[in-house]
């Protein structure tokens, strides 16, 4: 549609009605107003279906929560887009605020699923708390230890090596109130300073950047020692993920907050585009715009 109608989108506003593709492209044309009543559609069936589904007890066993908001994701990426369309890129009045409200809902979007990416969770899409998710990590680090037949020190010392970082006290189990670490690792981990929010976006930004290259030095420190595929690989999957791990334990809590504050601000937003969406459709069927319906 946006290559379809490009010629009259980039019609000067005074010039649009006497084009021929007024009648198709025009927020009130056949092909302008359906895009309108289709995007909207969408945008209704993500935010309701995905909504359901997390309030809605007797939906639990209709697929995976993560699934739904994939689905969710998809139809108010699409559907905020032919909106977009529907305007034919220019917006006034009150539905500027409704318009510009969707924008601000579709980016914060975008960010808190980035920031969900980053918490743990079950396979249902429950946030996992700071226990299960060390006690995972002190599985993982014994299984390397009987894959590796190393020592606890020199599995430390690859893990330092291949990440190019310090290991966290907190990371491996630590208690609450500073008590003795519970295995006899730990005492070899620093502690690490608090993240902020912002600190937390940078910390997860280097991660990602240094995927690739910690992944490469694990291999290259595997390879000189002389382990052979396929244990190779299965040695190499469980250090990335003693790595992915250790790094969402220090994401949790900056991440968790980031989402509390993201809901905070990405709710209203939502309730405010739809009732000037209510409005925006009331007044064009109180004036005849009803697409295909008209009589």
């Amino acid at each position: 549609m946006l290559v379809a109608g490009r010629e009259y989108y980039m019609l000067p506003l005074a010039e649009r009605p006497f084009s021929p593709m007024d009648t198709l492209f025009a927020p009130t044309g056949l092909i302008g107003q359906g895009l309108g009543i289709v995007g909207t559609l969408m945008i209704a069936l993500g935010v309701v279906s995905y909504g359901a589904r997390k309030r809605v007890r007797a939906l639990a066993r209709f697929g995976k929560l993560k699934d739904w908001l994939h689905f969710h994701i998809f139809l108010c990426l699409l559907g905020p887009f032919l909106v977009v369309l529907h305007t034919t890129f220019k917006f006034g009045g009150l539905v500027a605020i409704a318009f510009w409200s969707m924008v601000l809902v579709v980016t914060s979007g975008v960010f808190g699923r980035w920031v969900y990416v980053w918490i743990p969770k079950t396979s249902n899409g429950r946030f996992l708390g700071r226990e299960q998710i060390r006690e995972r990590l002190r599985d993982l680090f014994r299984e390397l230890e009987s894959q590796l037949g190393m020592t606890t020190e020199q599995v430390l010392e690859l893990l330092d090596r291949g990440g190019r970082r310090g290991r966290d006290v907190d990371a491996f189990g630590q208690g609450a109130h500073g008590s003795t670490p519970r295995l006899e690792h730990d005492r070899r981990r620093r502690p690490r300073r608090k993240l902020g929010i912002m600190g937390a976006i940078l910390e997860a930004l280097r991660y990602a950047l240094g995927r690739g290259m910690a992944r490469r030095r694990f291999q290259r420190i595997l390879s000189q020692a002389g382990v052979r595929e396929p244990v190779r690989s299965r040695i190499l999957t469980n250090l990335e993920e003693e790595r992915r791990i250790e790094q969402q334990l220090r994401m949790i809590e900056p991440f968790q907050r980031a989402f509390r504050y993201w809901h905070a601000f990405h709710l209203p937003l939502a309730v405010v585009m739809a009732l000037i969406l209510v409005i925006h459709v009331g007044v064009a069927i109180a004036f005849g715009y009803t697409w295909i319906w008209a009589s």
